[in-house]
C-alpha cells in the first residue's frame, strides 16, 4: 500500500512539473510570439529568406495573362517560385472583399471578361508583419480599403471599385477560398491599391 501512496505521489509530481521543466528548457525562439497566418506565410508576407530577391519594379500585366499559366504544385514547405519574385500591377475591378481570421484583406478582383484573382492585403495586426520593411505599405493599402470601401468584416461584402492593385505574386494552392483563379496565383501582399 505504501508503495503504491509514493507511486501515485511521484507522478502526481512529475504531471505537476513537468510543463515547469519544459517552458525553462525553451529556447528564445520557442518563446516568441506564434505566427499569425498559415499556409506558406513567410512568402506571402515577404518574410522569407527569398524575398530580397523579389524585384520592386512593377510589371504591367492582367488577370487574364497570370491565369494563363499552369498552376504550380506546392506545399507549406515551397520555398518562393521564380514568378514570386516578381511585382506586378494588374487594372482590375474589386467587387467583393473581407477580412480573414488573420486579419488580412482579402479582396476579389475581376477584370472585363470575369476573370478573377484574389489579392490580400496583410494586417500589421501581427508583430512579424508589422516588422516587416513594407509595413507601411500594407498599412496605406489597408486604409485605402478601409476609405475607399468601407471597413472589412468577417462575411463578403460586395463592391465595384475599378483600380489598379500593385503587390507580389503568389502561388496559393486549394483550400476552399472563394474568388481564385483557376491556377490559384494571387497577388500577395497588396503593395498598393490607386
Amino acid at each position: 500500500m505504501r508503495n503504491r501512496i509514493t507511486v501515485r505521489f511521484i507522478y502526481a509530481l512529475l504531471v505537476i512539473s513537468l510543463p515547469a521543466l519544459y517552458s525553462c528548457s525553451k529556447s528564445s525562439s520557442d518563446t516568441a510570439e506564434p505566427e499569425c497566418g498559415i499556409e506558406r506565410w513567410h512568402v506571402k508576407n515577404l518574410l522569407d529568406i527569398d524575398a530580397p530577391l523579389v524585384s520592386t519594379m512593377p510589371m504591367a500585366t492582367s488577370i487574364a495573362a497570370q491565369d494563363s499559366f499552369a498552376r504550380d504544385s506546392v506545399n507549406e514547405n515551397t520555398r518562393r517560385l521564380d514568378f514570386e519574385k516578381e511585382t506586378v500591377s494588374i487594372p482590375c475591378t474589386i467587387v467583393q472583399f473581407k477580412k480573414e481570421d488573420d486579419n488580412d484583406i482579402h479582396l476579389i478582383l475581376v477584370d472585363d471578361q470575369l476573370d478573377s484573382m484574389i489579392a490580400e492585403v496583410p494586417s500589421t495586426d501581427c508583430a512579424e508583419v508589422a516588422a516587416s520593411s513594407h509595413a507601411s505599405d500594407f498599412a496605406a493599402a489597408g486604409l485605402w480599403v478601409r476609405q475607399n470601401l468601407g471597413n472589412p468584416t468577417s462575411n463578403f461584402k460586395n463592391a465595384d471599385q475599378k483600380v489598379t492593385v500593385t503587390g507580389v505574386l503568389f502561388q496559393d494552392f486549394p483550400h476552399g477560398q472563394k474568388g481564385h483563379a483557376t491556377n490559384y496565383r494571387e497577388v500577395h501582399p497588396v503593395l498598393r491599391i490607386q
